[in-house]
């Protein structure tokens, strides 16, 4: 009869770790699947950034071609000092 109730608790534990097995299979498939949504939506959002970026470029100095800080526009490029009466207004927009 021992051995017969030790089979029994076998056969049972056996049928635990199957389910259990399965349950980590399972767990691990929804963990790729989020991961996998996650980059993707990393990359949209980067993507998205980037247009964002090229879609509204900033005012350059004609004089040394870097960008004007944001805010009013002084009289001069606080960088190099290039005078902005020297140019027409057109270049100083973005």
């Amino acid at each position: 009869m021992a051995a017969r109730r030790k089979n029994d608790e076998t056969a049972a534990l056996k049928v635990r770790i199957e389910e259990l097995e399965l349950r980590v299979k399972l767990l691990e498939a929804r963990v790729r699947a989020g991961l996998r949504q996650a980059r993707v939506a990393q990359r949209e959002t980067a993507a998205r950034s980037r247009l964002a970026r090229r879609a509204r470029p900033r005012a350059r100095c004609p004089g040394c071609l870097l960008e004007l800080p944001a805010g009013r526009q002084a009289d001069a490029c606080v960088w190099c000092g290039f005078r902005f009466e020297a140019v027409r207004p057109v270049y100083l927009k973005g």
